[in-house]
């Protein structure tokens, strides 16, 4: 995939924002009085997320793409901060869980999270979330150790017992998923979204995708 007139060509589904790559080795680009370029870009996504959910009840987003390294944990983290500047609550779930590195973008550990609860290993779900420890509106629950069985734990009632819960909570969750070609977790979690978001890659995707 070359560009963004490329993606156009190639589908109808409306493209969001481009988002620039990040400067240097800074994971966080997204500052409450930053007038970076990329930190606009974010500004501007989350802009054009606010217009395609059409209501409060809409909060859900998953966030996707086609295969690893397109950039959706780098994506999810900033856009949930960016929401969370706004005032608003904001809970990002790790979901990527045959994967999980959310968890270590935050300094936090993974050994507790959204598996060890859909398992039965714990059964207080407000003991698992984290504060970001970096902006009081955000908070993280971490996927938690790799289990063995990671899509019928995503399809189990528990899981949609979570998402309840938790959308009732927050302003915003967004949900860090895994890619869609790899395995079927990410359509699993699309019943569980009011709108999914799905990184392309330029230089990267493969456009037969």
């Amino acid at each position: 995939l070359k560009d963004k007139k490329m993606l156009e060509r190639l589908t109808s589904i409306p493209v969001l924002a481009e988002i620039s790559k990040k400067p240097g080795n800074k994971f966080f680009v997204v500052e409450k009085k930053s007038v970076e370029p990329i930190a606009e870009l974010f500004r501007l996504l989350r802009n054009n997320l606010q217009f395609v959910l059409t209501g409060p009840e809409k909060k859900v987003i998953a966030v996707t793409s086609s295969v690893m390294h397109e950039g959706k944990t780098f994506v999810s983290c900033n856009m949930a901060l960016s929401f969370a500047l706004t005032g608003k609550r904001v809970l990002l779930i790790g979901v990527d869980i045959r994967r999980p590195r959310l968890a270590q973008h935050f300094q936090m550990s993974n050994m507790r999270g959204v598996t060890t609860y859909l398992s039965g290993g714990d059964s207080d779900l407000s003991a698992l979330i984290q504060s970001s420890g970096i902006d009081s509106n955000l908070d993280v629950l971490p996927a938690g150790p790799v289990p063995p069985n990671p899509n019928e734990l995503l399809m189990s009632s528990r899981f949609d017992e979570i998402m309840k819960q938790l959308a009732a909570q927050y302003d915003y969750v967004l949900l860090d998923a895994p890619p869609v070609s790899l395995v079927g977790d990410s359509i699993t979690l699309s019943n569980h979204s009011d709108l999914t978001l799905f990184m392309v890659r330029v230089q990267h995707m493969d456009k037969r995708m």
